[in-house]
């Protein structure tokens, strides 16, 4: 197949690797999707609907698609981007199943504005909006001259986000339909999976985005003992129960030692996604100070003392004081040497 427009030679060389940006969750964006928070996204209306299999088919949908995830700020890009929507959502209105993509678009849409307005929401989080671009001002930008370009390309950067639909049929009348949404400005994408019958899952994907885009957002976790880390068992000791005296003397030669009840605790309850630590159930483990046993069901009697001199086999962790970063200062020269010169010499006349 092929696209009219000339801009797609200018960007293939990067795609693939920024579409594996999106893919690898190492090179994931930190940032929140959503964010600025207060912030409307002025998404384009026509969405195209694809067959799954069809990335893997058409060499031309691979590299718009990877385009799409390509950080493309400048205004000519995205004009150039919406160019591109609208062919592959021309292209695939042809091909999809009793006009699935035409059904799917509307649907989606005419949805969230269903949810949006039971609410009672003045200002959407979601607004599609075309701009007041018309489809020959936008299909057809090689016979404007220069004034009327800039001022397409200036209401094209209007547009915040682009939206692509994918889809796999199951049996009967059920399909797998994926929805992304992808920031033209950063290249960042965020997407959405439903199931079901074809004539229901346009709603509930419209109900997902919903869902995301004005369901409440927690703020992100801090680590409540940011000037410590916990390090684990020696690596023979992982998964093995060992006298207070092994895990004293293993957390000593980390420069650190047992954690107190306070800091257990509180490594427990942050767990080990937000810099804690993860008990096992039923279990004891050694404190700088008595034992710890991580059972539910007896939070009054979680701290047993230790009975014996050397105290009862156990697991455990080790945590340790983060060195402060190293500040030099500059010393100021003392003058009592000097003080002390002149008065001995003042001394012996």
């Amino acid at each position: 197949m092929s696209y009219s427009s000339g801009w797609v030679s200018r960007f293939w060389g990067a795609m693939l690797a920024v579409l594996a940006s999106v893919l690898l969750p190492g090179w994931a964006h930190a940032a929140d999707f959503r964010d600025p928070v207060d912030r409307q996204f002025l998404v384009w209306p026509n969405i195209p609907v694809i067959r799954a299999s069809d990335f893997d088919e058409y060499a031309g949908d691979r590299k718009i698609f990877s385009n799409l995830h390509e950080a493309q700020g400048d205004p000519a890009a995205i004009l150039a981007a919406l160019q591109a929507v609208d062919a592959l959502q021309t292209h695939h209105d042809r091909r999809s199943v009793n006009e699935l993509g035409r059904s799917l678009n509307v649907q989606v849409i005419a949805e969230l504005d269903r949810l949006a307005r039971n609410i009672n929401t003045r200002t959407p989080k979601l607004r599609f909006e075309f701009a007041s671009i018309t489809p020959a001002e936008l299909q057809r930008p090689a016979a404007l001259d220069a004034k009327a370009l800039d001022a397409l390309k200036a209401k094209a950067s209007q547009i915040n986000v682009v939206a692509y639909l994918t889809y796999t049929q199951l049996g009967g009348s059920f399909v797998q339909l994926t929805g992304t949404l992808v920031k033209l400005s950063s290249g960042e994408s965020q997407s959405f999976t439903v199931t079901g019958p074809v004539t229901q899952v346009g709603a509930a994907l419209a109900l997902e985005w919903f869902n995301y885009f004005y369901g409440n957002r927690l703020a992100p976790h801090k680590n409540p003992m940011p000037d410590r880390e916990w390090l684990n068992a020696a690596p023979s000791h992982i998964n093995q129960l060992v006298s207070l005296d092994v895990a004293r003397r293993y957390c000593q030669s980390q420069g650190a030692g047992l954690p107190g009840l306070e800091e257990l605790e509180v490594g427990e309850t942050s767990g080990i996604y937000h810099g804690g630590v993860e008990l096992k159930k039923n279990a004891l483990y050694h404190l700088n100070s008595g034992m710890y046993y991580s059972s539910e069901p007896q939070l009054d009697n979680r701290v047993r003392p230790n009975l014996n001199p050397h105290g009862s086999n156990a697991y455990y962790y080790c945590i340790r004081r983060k060195k402060a970063a190293a500040t030099e200062s500059v010393k100021e020269p003392t003058t009592r040497p000097v003080k002390a010169a002149v008065k001995k010499q003042a001394d012996r006349g």
